[in-house]
C-alpha cells in the first residue's frame, strides 16, 4: 500500500472513531454527560441505561445493580428532542435520572409516579406532578446489562473499537493477512458453544433473581403504604435522598390493589 493510501485510511479511521464516540455519549436532560450510561440502540439517537441495567423498548431501564427499580436515565441526544429519549420525568432531576414507581392498578391499567408515592393525610398521591401511564416495555438483548447475551441463530458475537482498528492500520499488510488466515481456522465449534451458553445463562440468572426480589419486596411495601394511608400518616416527612447522577426516593415500589386502596379515607 502506498503512503498516500495509508494516509487516507488513517483519516477515514479517525473520522469514523469520532462519529462513533459522539453517538455513544449519553446525556442528562440538562446537557451534562451521563457517565456510566450506555446506549440502548445502534440508532443515531437512543435512550441510555446503566451498564448493569436492562434496556426496555419503552426507553426506560430496569435497574438490576441495586434494586429492581424502573428508571428514566439518559439519552444520546444532548438536546433531548429525539422521540427515542425517555418521555417521562425529564424535569424531576435534570442532572440525573428518576425512579418510576407504580401508584395504582385499575381495570388492567397501571399508573405511575416519578419517585415514591406519598400520603397527604387523606390519599396517596405522586410526589412530583400527576400520575401517568407507561407503554409496555420489552427487554432489548445486546445492550447494557444484556450486552453479552446472544440470540439463537447467532454463532458469534463481535465488537469493534477504535483502539483495535488503529493497531491494524499500523501493522503491515503481510502481517494482517497472516493474522486473518490464522484466526479464521483456529476457533472451533466447541468454544463457540461454550461462549454462547455462558452468555445466555448469566443474564437470564440475573433476570430471574431480580424477579424474585421484586415480588417479595413489592408485597412488603404494598402493606406498608396501605398502613400509612389508613392511619393518616405522611411519609413526606421521612428523609428523601437526592443523589447524583441518579435520584431515588428512599421508599420502595408499591403496587396498590384496587380492592384494598381507597382514594378518600374518612
Amino acid at each position: 500500500m502506498s503512503l498516500r493510501g495509508i494516509a487516507a485510511s488513517v483519516v477515514l479511521l479517525v473520522a469514523s472513531c469520532t462519529t462513533a464516540s459522539a453517538a455513544n455519549t449519553c446525556y442528562y436532560p440538562n446537557g451534562n454527560v451521563a457517565t456510566g450510561n450506555v446506549p440502548c440502540s445502534s440508532e443515531t439517537y437512543s435512550a441510555c441505561c446503566g451498564t448493569s441495567d436492562i434496556c426496555l423498548s419503552n426507553n426506560l431501564c430496569m435497574d438490576t445493580g441495586e434494586q429492581p427499580y424502573v428508571l428514566s436515565r439518559a439519552c444520546t441526544d444532548p438536546n433531548w428532542e429525539s422521540e427515542n429519549c425517555p418521555s417521562v420525568c425529564q424535569d424531576v432531576n435534570t442532572s440525573g435520572g428518576s425512579s418510576i414507581i407504580n401508584l395504582l392498578y385499575v381495570d388492567g391499567v397501571s399508573t405511575y409516579c416519578c419517585g415514591t408515592p406519598i400520603s397527604n393525610g387523606s390519599k396517596v398521591i405522586c410526589p412530583y406532578g400527576n400520575s401517568f401511564q407507561v407503554a409496555t416495555g420489552e427487554m432489548l438483548v445486546g445492550y447494557a446489562g444484556l450486552a453479552n447475551l446472544t440470540t439463537k441463530g447467532n454463532d458469534t458475537a463481535s465488537s469493534t473499537n477504535c483502539s483495535s482498528s488503529s493497531t491494524s492500520v499500523s501493522s503491515s499488510s503481510s502481517t494482517a493477512d497472516s493474522l486473518t488466515s490464522s484466526s479464521s481456522g483456529s476457533s472451533g465449534s466447541s468454544s463457540r458453544d461454550t461462549a454462547i451458553g455462558v452468555g445466555v445463562g448469566v443474564p437470564l440468572g440475573v433476570i430471574a433473581s431480580a424477579a424474585i426480589v421484586w415480588g417479595a419486596w413489592e408485597r412488603k411495601q404494598r402493606r406498608r403504604l396501605q398502613q400509612i394511608a389508613s392511619t393518616g400518616g405522611n411519609p413526606m416527612f421521612e428523609q428523601q435522598q437526592y443523589t447524583t447522577p441518579m435520584m431515588k426516593t428512599p421508599g420502595n415500589p408499591a403496587e396498590l390493589e384496587v380492592g384494598r386502596m381507597r382514594h378518600e379515607l374518612s
